[in-house]
């Protein structure tokens, strides 16, 4: 077939439709030492403009897309999001039924300060600075404040915040359902942008739910009192027919099919060594029958950071394998890789999937996560 250009490989990808190879996304690279290495500059010449210096990385791996991207500004730099416990010592449960008491009781006084322009003016910035510097690479928004509010733990804390899931659901509740209201009016302004600028129909989201042992929270917890908001959330841009793709940190697997029934039609990681197994995922479908699209998901614990490019290879094949030759598979990390990502391991998987013949079907073979089976002492 003839040559697909970015947009027309990944719109093809999420109908199913044959494609001329399978659609790579970019954006969370880590490490400037690393990215300042693919974009093929020196230390300084990206420190001088990191923005860029991340711009030319993922345009050298050739990738279709870009997630709202993650990057360093210093050499030092290694994560970001980072919530210390120590900074809420003294943050008692309480505090979440205060502030939830603070919070306006209906939907009317909620939405009365939010502000409508400035919010459509961020959501255009983005676009446009994409669309002005990306230099091709299509936009995959991943506005986490969109697709639900869990991890109070930022403001509070985590023992104040799980404690008050425990001890004042209906508190908890009310910050969600009062946050959620406002992402539901800031998708509706989204939602108009997706048909004004003719975007690919999909985002990528959903916060951090669970650790390697699983939920944070009990499941009937969350779809209680927590699920109902992210669809809140999500609705208009579902209206319109957006696929979102659901972050898959931890053991998610006691919460897949909620994920789903939400309205998520896709997974993005994953954490292999907590026993997540793609190929059981392989198996759902979304809320409608969709058949489900995965962001998947070189092991930023294992494979990338301390395999050699023959393990990357591996791994790559075993996305191609549970996908049955990369049907609904996107290209793309687990999460941020490190400062300790060798950069030749990245340039291999990007490389290496774009060698492989999309028309050359698999049948979907189950195995084991490869570093599993090389590495059979590592997997805790």
């Amino acid at each position: 077939m003839k040559r697909l250009s970015p947009k027309e490989r990944l719109l093809r990808q999420i109908c199913g439709q044959e494609v001329d190879e399978v659609p790579t996304i970019g954006g969370w690279i880590g490490g400037a030492h690393v990215l300042a290495a693919l974009a093929g500059i020196s230390d300084a010449q990206y420190l001088a403009d990191p923005y860029a210096g991340m711009i030319r990385a993922n345009k050298a791996l050739g990738v279709d897309a870009m997630v709202s991207p993650i990057y360093p500004t210093t050499l030092e730099q290694i994560r970001t999001g980072h919530v210390s416990e120590a900074d809420h010592a003294d943050v008692e449960p309480e505090a979440l039924v205060a502030y939830a008491q603070s919070l306006p009781d209906n939907e009317r006084d909620v939405l009365k300060t939010f502000q409508a322009a400035e919010v459509e003016q961020k959501f255009r910035h983005f676009f446009e600075t994409a669309f002005a510097r990306w230099e091709g690479m299509i936009p995959i928004p991943n506005f986490w404040h969109l697709c639900g509010h869990f991890p109070l733990y930022h403001q509070f804390g985590y023992v104040a915040f799980l404690s008050a899931c425990a001890l004042y659901p209906e508190a908890v509740h009310k910050i969600w359902r009062t946050r959620s209201l406002i992402s539901n009016a800031s998708s509706k302004i989204l939602a108009q942008l997706y048909r004004e600028y003719d975007l690919v129909p999909l985002m990528f989201g959903g916060e951090d739910l669970c650790n390697n042992q699983g939920p944070m929270v009990d499941p009937g917890f969350l779809r209680r009192y927590y699920f109902p908001t992210v669809r809140l959330c999500i609705e208009p841009l579902l209206e319109i027919g957006v696929r979102f793709i659901h972050h898959c940190d931890g053991d998610v697997r006691p919460l897949a099919d909620d994920f789903l029934a939400t309205g998520f039609t896709g997974f993005q990681g994953f954490q292999y060594e907590t026993g997540v197994d793609p190929y059981e995922l392989r198996q759902k479908c979304g809320a409608h029958g969709e058949e489900l699209l995965f962001f998947a998901g070189l092991s930023v614990s294992r494979t990338l950071p301390f395999g050699k490019p023959a393990d990357v290879r591996e791994e790559v094949d075993y996305f191609l394998d549970f996908t049955e030759g990369g049907r609904g598979l996107f290209l793309f990390t687990s999460n941020v890789t490190g400062v300790e990502v060798p950069p030749e391991n990245i340039r291999t998987a990007y490389r290496y999937i774009k060698e492989w013949n999309p028309r050359q079907k698999l049948l979907s073979v189950r195995r084991q996560w490869p570093w599993a089976v090389s590495h059979p002492g590592d997997m805790a």
